[in-house]
């Protein structure tokens, strides 16, 4: 019997850990809803599907940014893709109220700035394989390509879960606004201690939600 009531016991206490690390991550995003800086970046997005969390709305956000700040431990930046825990990027806000990627570092900066860890940080050369001159041999290009500085593509978080209907008239708008105006979404952002939520996706400068 004795064996028996320590699982159980195991069992409690694990799910008992679930349960308070579910409800810090609740407690933590709303906090962060209520009381963070609004940032608004442009995007795009499309309309998949999650078979465990249901239907959501996809944006991406992703952000060039050549301003690469000298490493911390005076390392050179390297050709990389990560998830990311080691990448920090600034935001500002630009003059059309939206906001972009100013700085990549490794660490963030007292600078009085918006720093965030974003999702995802990949650096790569300047001169990508779109820039290859017609004509212009591989060996020619890559060596063109490898001379030219490097540059950090920032992407950010990218699912908006919602109503099952309304995901799917959010995609249908959003390719009709691409149809028509060559352009996409803007995906709303809330941003505190560093950390950078998704809240909304706003398409014609209507929240998806009111579409």
């Amino acid at each position: 019997m004795k064996p028996n009531v320590n699982k159980a016991a195991l069992i409690v206490a694990v799910l008992a850990v679930q349960c308070v690390a579910i409800g810090w991550l609740i407690w933590r995003y709303e906090d962060i809803v209520r009381n963070g800086i609004e940032v608004r970046l442009k995007c795009s997005a499309y309309d998949p599907s999650d078979p465990f969390r249901g239907r959501y709305l996809r944006v991406e956000v992703s952000e060039e940014c050549d301003n690469l700040l000298e490493r911390v431990d005076g390392r050179a930046w390297e050709i990389h893709s990560r998830h990311n825990n080691g990448v920090f990027a600034e935001l500002e806000q630009s003059t059309n109220g939206l906001w972009r990627v100013a700085a990549v570092a490794d660490s963030p900066k007292d600078d009085g700035g918006v720093w965030i860890k974003p999702k995802r940080v990949q650096v790569e050369h300047s001169v990508r394989w779109a820039n290859r001159s017609a004509g212009e041999s591989y060996k020619d290009f890559a060596k063109r390509r490898d001379a030219s500085p490097l540059m950090a593509i920032v992407s950010m978080p990218d699912q908006l879960f919602m109503n099952e209907h309304l995901a799917s008239v959010a995609e249908e708008a959003l390719r009709k606004a691409v149809a028509q105006y060559g352009k996409g979404a803007v995906a709303v952002y809330r941003v505190k201690d560093g950390e950078i939520v998704i809240t909304d996706v706003e398409i014609g400068g209507k929240s998806v939600s009111c579409l």
